[in-house]
């Protein structure tokens, strides 16, 4: 944890994860220096033209220049909660463009947890039929249109086996990574944010069946590089608490270390970076993959210090939720948790990630 002061631009640049008392020591330096009118709070929009290189949740939902170096991607990709006529649904889309790597494609998973049912199509998209407007959110694609802005998004997403067309409305603040939107992942820079609690409605149809649904809806935009070493894997949640608070956690592995941090967004808009006592250590209930032989861990104790938190996350539905493509997998899956959160008792719905070799 980095608590040193720092005048405010030197901290912006480092995009190492660091806590809230370190940011608030560099603002609060800059303001007795005379230096507040350089520009917003770090992990405030990069909207007026100051130089700190922070994300933009209006400007940055357009698609990014392609840079030439293998593993650079950009993404957009949102997990929803749903009520479905007392059903408890999940749903993912992604949309994904790594020029140098994989291409193009596009996610799209629901799970039933009440049956525990569960569909996924993953497809790669030919770059003659992909557009993403650089200017604005506006991704066509084979079977999809996702129009929009940071106030209200579109999607309309047809597949083989069924359909998805729905509104999505920001209830609350943005979530910037690491305060300020920018961050090591893996050794590489990363530029991600999201709008953590947004009012979902519409319509999805499951083989045949149409279905009124309703909920929220958690979406995270991210580009930027990643590393191609062959031992590196990575876990990531989103949660959303009761208190109003919302909480993603990265768990970053490779051959020599461990990185496990969290971004807070507090109710009153703040942000809190903190530190994660890394996954690893509480992650077991091992599900093994039938096509790609990955071993994915299926319950986490997810410990957090400085929040007073102690969490037990599982997935739920069915342990299957992996997206196979090319005989590579990465699972995308609906999740459950309880426990305690700043010593109160609390439980909620979320998603976990996992990406890269699971092995081992």
């Amino acid at each position: 944890m980095h608590t040193t002061n720092h005048l405010l631009e030197s901290l912006c640049h480092d995009t190492r994860p660091r806590s809230r008392w370190a940011l608030n020591a560099a603002l609060a330096g800059a303001s007795l220096l005379g230096l507040a009118a350089l520009g917003p709070a770090c992990g405030q929009s990069a909207e007026s033209g100051d130089e700190i290189p922070v994300v933009s949740s209006s400007v940055d939902l357009a698609a990014h220049a392609p840079e030439p170096e293998q593993g650079w991607f950009d993404s957009i990709y949102f997990t929803s909660r749903l009520d479905a006529d007392g059903r408890d649904l999940g749903l993912l889309v992604h949309v994904m463009n790594m020029p140098q790597g994989f291409g193009r494609f596009l996610s799209f998973a629901v799970v039933d947890e009440t049956t525990g049912w569960y569909k996924d199509y993953v497809v790669g998209v030919d770059p003659s039929d992909f557009n993403w407007s650089t200017t604005d959110l506006d991704i066509t694609a084979p079977g999809l249109k996702w129009t929009g802005n940071a106030q209200k998004m579109s999607v309309a997403l047809t597949v083989p086996w069924g359909s998805l067309d729905v509104v999505l409305e920001p209830q609350g603040p943005v979530l910037n990574y690491n305060g300020t939107g920018e961050f090591a992942l893996l050794g590489e820079t990363n530029y991600e944010f999201a709008f953590p609690d947004m009012r979902t409605t519409g319509t999805l149809t499951i083989e045949g069946e149409s279905l009124r649904v309703a909920g929220r809806s958690w979406l995270d935009r991210q580009w930027g590089w990643t590393s191609e070493m062959p031992s590196r894997r990575w876990t990531w949640m989103n949660l959303n608490l009761p208190n109003g608070d919302a909480l993603a956690i990265w768990d970053l592995v490779n051959h020599e270390t461990e990185e496990s941090w969290a971004t807070v967004l507090h109710r009153d808009g703040a942000h809190e970076v903190v530190e994660v006592e890394p996954l690893a250590d509480g992650a077991d209930e091992i599900w093994t993959s039938p096509t790609t032989g990955q071993k994915y861990p299926t319950r986490w104790r997810v410990t957090i210090l400085e929040l007073r938190a102690k969490l037990t996350v599982r997935i739920t539905g069915t342990p299957g939720q992996e997206l196979a493509r090319d005989g590579r997998g990465r699972m995308e899956a609906a999740a459950s948790f309880t426990g305690t959160y700043e010593g109160d008792e609390v439980s909620g719905k979320n998603y976990v990630e996992m990406i890269g070799n699971w092995q081992d």
